[in-house]
């Protein structure tokens, strides 16, 4: 079953302590789905142990007398998460992690049981917890500004480029600050006037206060003097269901979860197809409406990141600080270049029933030491492309998106469909077979826009994309 939020990772970038708290708790994590797996191995090889006996020689290997394919433990997660929270109150692991995260581990490590089918080798319960893992934060989360977290178990305030947040996030974000803020607010009030009164109870409700929210309250405070986000065309609520991601690299991210609760009506019945660039944020075309472009705000230089010199020797002391530097002028550039450019593009993408857009290979380019994957992360445009798709998989009774592969995208002839046809003089391209010139970013776009056109009638679309108007012929100067 789809999950019901739309979700948008952040790269976070912890201190030195914090990231030693964050190792702890992704690590306890990693060893409580030992623990469980070990646990059902025995269960399900016929030698029945408990949960705490388990985590007890959780170090040791599992001897299985039976290696051939038997009944996997039909244990309900009920009665496993019962066992768990007993053994994480005896063990203190709720101190790292809380009810909400042990419930999601618990959840997860169901779901893989149960794809494993009724029966299956033991042995074929995985010890450790699949690559696309995530830790539930549950309400354990909170966004406290437009470049913090906070993150229970973690010392302080955690450096997150909220900022790039796509602009009904970001408004949902700003509604749950104004109004957590203010539930604070009354409740620290009310709790100080307790105080000034003479009540004794007050004393130790009032230190409790101070020490889980003193840190947050001066940064939601000052929200109050923030314009409000004007309304969006779509409607987004924070849910208390933020997760986290450790990468490849053994950094984190933050994934916040939202609930769709309002779409705009559809404008156009029509596809739009996105192809991502260089020298623009995004080409676009589609068949009834022409095509455009996003244009890019900055200048940058490759490497693709602002040109940022290096601070004078003995300017700052702590290596933290260069960070929060550089996420302050970050936020800067996005607020006043980016963001417009970027919200109008969403609103105008939004419109279409249908979305194809080029699935750039990140990866890939990584490998051959290319730079465009930093400056995709940098002008986040690959977190509005995922929110485009997050919309369509949550209104899917009347939208639709496809990624569509990079491969041939640009040199393949889009005016004549000659494959590896077209020859490129800067952005200047012209076909061997047709000879007729075209932009390398347009010529991207109607290749993604046919290709994504094929995919979605593949699918059953109930309508029909409309075909791209043939492209006239340039006059040699």
């Amino acid at each position: 079953m789809e999950h019901p939020y739309l979700r948008v990772r952040l790269a976070l970038h912890p201190a030195a302590v914090q990231a030693a708290a964050l190792d702890s708790q992704w690590q306890l994590a990693q060893d409580i789905w030992s623990v469980l797996a070990r646990h059902a191995r025995l269960e399900a090889s016929g030698h029945h142990q408990s949960m705490d006996r388990v985590a007890g020689h959780a170090g040791a290997g599992v001897a299985l007398d039976a290696p051939s394919p038997r009944p996997l433990p039909r244990r309900s997660n009920a009665a496993r998460r019962r066992e768990l929270e007993a053994l994480a109150r005896e063990r203190g692991w709720r101190a790292q992690l809380g009810s909400v995260t042990l419930d999601g581990l618990v959840s997860d490590f169901g779901r893989i049981l149960k794809s494993l089918g009724p029966v299956a080798p033991p042995n074929a319960i995985p010890l450790t917890p699949p690559p696309d893992f995530a830790l539930a934060l549950g309400g354990l989360a909170r966004p406290v500004d437009e470049l913090h977290a906070e993150i229970v178990g973690v010392p302080g305030l955690v450096r997150t480029p909220m900022f790039l947040l796509p602009g009904p996030a970001a408004a949902a974000v700003q509604t749950w600050r104004q109004t957590f803020g203010g539930e604070l607010t009354t409740r620290r009030e009310a709790l100080e006037a307790r105080l000034l009164a003479g009540d004794p109870a007050a004393d130790t409700d009032y230190l409790a206060h101070v020490a889980r929210y003193g840190l947050i309250e001066d940064h939601l405070g000052a929200l109050s003097a923030c314009p409000v986000v004007a309304p969006t065309s779509v409607t987004l609520v924070l849910a208390e269901a933020a997760q986290l991601l450790r990468t490849e690299t053994g950094t984190y991210e933050i994934a916040w979860a939202f609930r769709l609760t309002r779409v705009t009506p559809l404008v156009y019945q029509d596809l739009v197809a996105l192809d991502p660039g260089v020298r623009s944020l995004w080409s676009w075309v589609s068949g009834h409406h022409s095509h455009g472009r996003s244009p890019m705000p900055l200048r940058l230089q490759r490497p693709w990141s602002p040109i940022m010199p290096a601070p004078s020797a003995g300017l700052l002391v702590r290596p933290q600080d260069l960070i929060y530097a550089r996420l302050r002028r970050h936020q800067l550039l996005h607020r006043t270049r980016l963001r417009p450019v970027l919200k109008a593009g969403l609103a105008r993408f939004l419109r279409f029933a249908a979305v194809a857009v080029e699935q750039t290979d990140f990866r890939g380019m990584w490998r051959r030491g290319e730079d465009y994957p930093e400056a995709a992360d940098f002008l986040s445009t690959r977190l509005y492309e995922q929110f485009l798709f997050d919309c369509a998989r949550l209104d899917p009774a009347h939208r639709m998106a496809v990624w569509v592969p990079p491969e041939w995208t640009s040199v393949d002839c889009s005016l004549c469909g000659s494959r590896s046809a077209l020859r490129y003089r800067g952005r200047a391209g012209r076909c061997q077979v047709c000879r007729q010139h075209v932009d390398r970013d347009h010529n991207g776009a109607r290749n993604v826009y046919r290709r994504g056109a094929a995919q979605l009638v593949a699918r059953g679309l109930p309508w029909t994309p409309a075909p791209l108007p043939a492209a006239q012929r340039r006059r040699r100067q």
